[in-house]
């Protein structure tokens, strides 16, 4: 490897214009300035690279007769067979390392991601004399953590799912709340005190048996988490009754308590791995379908828990693989597992199914109440709200924008409402903001940007300046960015409705309770306690809902669009569907066998995108 990456290296700083197979003259000092080595060292170096038939060397005989060095092999060409070299042996990050530093002038880029298509998939193939099934995929965004107490993304969440299990779990198809690590659970008839009951036998992937001790561990450690210390704000006591019964009980009635505890965010994990290791993050430990093998800057591996309680996993093993985010451009025919909130449209293989679905959520933006600006008038934001036209904003992007948005979720009046621009009454409400001009800036990250300048376009032909400041997964999520904003520019998905929109308001750090003012803040955790203390479902949505509709009619969040999801498989893998974070559960997909060599072949993967 030190072979390949010296001799792409001189060819950049010496071959030129002309490239391989001219000869050209240098001096063994500039060999040894370009390669950081003496020139005795240069000598043992040009050596070994004649050998292995990279170059042509003619040393320089006499005063004033230069050496010459001859490339044999072209640039492009090299440096391919290099990053191939390097994903096989699953080193992506150094993969494109390599490209970005030598691969200036070359398509080698693009090269090696149409070669990693056939890379990446659902492969059958031997490891240790043993047939295993491994699904090898990319995703273009990093894992952020694998704590339950610090998750604010959809992938980190599906990545815990994977590796923990909560104490119950929600079915969407049936509508309810089903067991889990807990077989039973009752309450005491005032929605305050709640007990559990454990499965015996469920095993942590280290060895040891779930206990009740875990369950409390797990649910004290939260208090005071900005991510999901909301969860148990009303938490008073956690108690461990034996070996197998959990009692919680809480300050206030909660009726929707077990759907809270179907969330990746209250995972239950082994209580004295998490106190005495403070690695453990870095290697988890939990009970679910998957166990952690590897976690590298490139790659994160995981394989199936033969023990599972739930039934072992029909993969063998899963390997993520962390792209580098600038590398979507390159994924069109990329064959793709996961549904990737960056893929743009990928066109199914012949015969392959497709499932479509419209995303639980929307793209919205959020005025930022905590800062000084045009947007602590109702008027402005009202004003802003009738000037978008999503219809044509629909029109103009394409692609997975489907519909225009009036609130979070899509339902019947969605497929049929048609937005327009109402420029009049925005200029009459303009002027009566007062705005002058100033101009606002519209904070968002990745694949939101063409949202953000298509406002920014938008909204300039009205007089309205806006700075769009584009960030990534990460940086977004400082305080300086969102709290200096004068509004975001996101997406939210609902795993479960409930529970998640209720999340929007009581996360600490989540985008839309950080710019509610801080009077309205109060008001909306006294709705949350009022719905959650209604056993029916209907009344708590109406109690919900009137959170929602104060938040539209006063225009604290400019509802934008719905998008689709559409994922396309190989109809001869199995088990495919799409969970409620929008990804595909690992656990459940398998290959079916045939006869048919043109309908299988080595790597038979799914390709989706949204």
């Amino acid at each position: 490897m030190l072979t390949h990456e010296r001799y792409l290296l001189l060819y950049t700083k010496f071959a030129g214009a002309d490239g391989a197979g001219k000869a050209v003259e240098v001096s063994l000092e500039q060999l040894a300035d370009a390669l950081f080595c003496s020139t005795r060292n240069v000598k043992l170096i040009l050596r070994k690279l004649e050998e292995e038939g990279f170059i042509d060397w003619t040393a320089g005989r006499g005063r004033g007769n230069r050496s010459q060095i001859t490339f044999l092999l072209a640039k492009e060409k090299k440096l391919l067979e290099l990053a191939q070299q390097l994903a096989t042996k699953s080193e992506y990050k150094q993969a494109f390392e390599f490209i970005d530093r030598y691969g200036e002038g070359t398509a080698a880029r693009s090269l090696f991601a149409e070669w990693l298509n056939g890379h990446f998939g659902y492969r059958t193939m031997q490891m240790n004399d043993i047939e295993s099934d491994i699904l090898r995929l990319p995703v273009h965004r990093p894992i952020l953590t694998l704590d339950p107490k610090e998750l604010y993304y959809a992938f980190s969440a599906h990545m815990i799912k994977q590796l923990f299990d909560c104490l119950v779990q929600y079915d969407r198809v049936a509508g309810r709340v089903i067991p889990s690590l807990a077989h039973a659970w009752e309450h005491d008839g005032s929605g305050k005190v709640w007990t559990f009951h454990l499965r015996k036998g469920v095993m942590f992937h280290h060895g040891r048996e779930l206990i009740a001790e875990d369950v409390v561990y797990t649910l004290n450690r939260l208090h005071g988490s900005s991510a999901s210390g909301w969860f148990v704000r009303t938490i008073e006591q956690v108690e461990a009754i034996g070996q197998r019964t959990v009692k919680i009980k809480l300050s206030n009635p909660n009726w929707l308590f077990p759907r809270f505890l179907c969330a990746p965010g209250l995972s239950i994990v082994p209580h004295e791995l998490v106190e005495q290791d403070e690695f453990f993050w870095t290697r988890p430990v939990g009970t679910g379908p998957f166990r952690f093998t590897d976690w590298t800057a490139d790659r994160f591996t995981m394989q199936a828990n033969a023990g599972y309680f739930q039934g072992r996993a029909h993969l063998d093993g899963v390997v993520i693989v962390i792209m580098p985010e600038d590398t979507v451009v390159y994924t069109k025919s990329w064959e793709q597992l996961l549904i990737d909130h960056d893929i743009r449209d990928i066109q199914p293989e012949q015969g392959w199914k497709k499932i479509e679905s419209i995303c639980n959520g929307c793209s919205l933006l959020t005025w930022n109440m905590g800062k000084e600006g045009p947007q602590q008038s109702e008027a402005f934001r009202k004003a802003i709200d009738l000037l978008v036209d999503r219809t044509q904003m629909i029109k103009e992007l394409g692609e997975d924008r489907i519909y225009p948005a009036q609130g979070f979720h899509p339902n019947e009046a969605t497929y049929q409402w048609q937005d327009q621009c109402e420029s009049e009454q925005a200029v009459e409400l303009l002027k009566a903001s007062g705005y002058d001009g100033r101009a606002i800036r519209i904070s968002t990250y990745g694949i939101h940007e063409q949202d953000a300048l298509w406002l920014q376009r938008h909204l300039s032909a009205f007089g309205i300046e806006v700075v769009v400041q584009v960030e990534n997964w990460r940086s977004i999520r400082e305080p300086e960015v969102f709290q200096n904003a004068d509004c975001l520019l996101y997406c939210v998905v609902f795993a479960e409705d409930e529970v998640c929109l209720i999340e929007l308001y009581e996360q600490t750090g989540n985008f839309l309770r950080e710019h509610l003012d801080p009077r309205l803040r109060g008001w909306v955790k006294e709705k949350i306690d009022l719905a959650l203390a209604c056993e029916r479902a209907e009344d708590r949505w109406n109690q919900l809902f009137e959170i929602e509709k104060k938040l539209k009619d006063e225009t604290h969040v400019l509802f934008l669009l719905h998008k689709k999801l559409n994922t396309f498989y190989n109809p001869n893998i199995k088990g495919v569907g799409v969970n409620s974070l929008g990804w595909i559960d690992f656990k459940d997909i398998w290959l079916e066998r045939t006869n048919d060599a043109s309908q299988i072949t080595e790597s038979s993967p799914i390709a989706t995108l949204q």
